[in-house]
């Protein structure tokens, strides 16, 4: 991937957490992920789920903190920081639509508890998946952002546009996810 501004879509659903708020996306343009330093590069550049890689790289339990949801009929929509259970300190930030169809109902209710990350539902409950990123990011953190991962001053932030499928290949979930640095 050569690095560009991408589009709003490869940027959904965050782009659409922005449009809501009235807020233009910081900036972020694409990067190859062979250009992407230690350790994001093992947290980002892979097909599995993001919430085992952040407990494993964190040494804990990684909790979901909802910022706003948006449900709808078909999808619901979260923006979201995933925090380190023990000390609440925010690891992600992102934006993911989860594709509501795909799960039974018992799963959605769990989802919907929004306690625990879509990954460690999945994982909970034996769901086979994968992720196929769609891009990697480099990000210019706007002053939410920022003020999330509590950033005294401007750094690199990195992560990536991803699309969770089910073993048969339905969209489970689009998610754009960004590290704390």
């Amino acid at each position: 991937m050569n690095p560009q501004i991408l589009s709003e879509s490869v940027l959904y659903p965050l782009a659409h957490f922005y449009g809501a708020s009235g807020h233009p996306l910081p900036e972020i343009s694409t990067i190859d992920p062979s250009n992407i330093p230690p350790p994001y590069h093992d947290l980002l550049v892979h097909h599995g789920d993001m919430t085992s890689r952040l407990e494993t790289f964190h040494r804990g339990k990684i909790i979901l903190q909802p910022l706003q949801i948006l449900p709808s009929d078909d999808f619901y929509r979260r923006e979201v920081l995933l925090c380190q259970a023990d000390s609440g300190l925010p690891v992600e930030y992102g934006a993911i639509e989860i594709h509501l169809a795909a799960f039974p109902p018992a799963l959605r209710q769990e989802i919907f508890a929004a306690k625990i990350p879509l990954g460690g539902l999945l994982n909970q409950h034996g769901i086979i998946y994968r992720s196929e990123p769609r891009a990697f990011l480099n990000v210019a953190p706007d002053l939410k952002m920022a003020e999330h991962f509590q950033l005294a001053s401007p750094t690199t932030l990195y992560g990536r546009s991803n699309c969770l499928l089910s073993k048969d290949h339905q969209i489970l979930a689009k998610i754009v996810e960004i590290l704390r640095p």
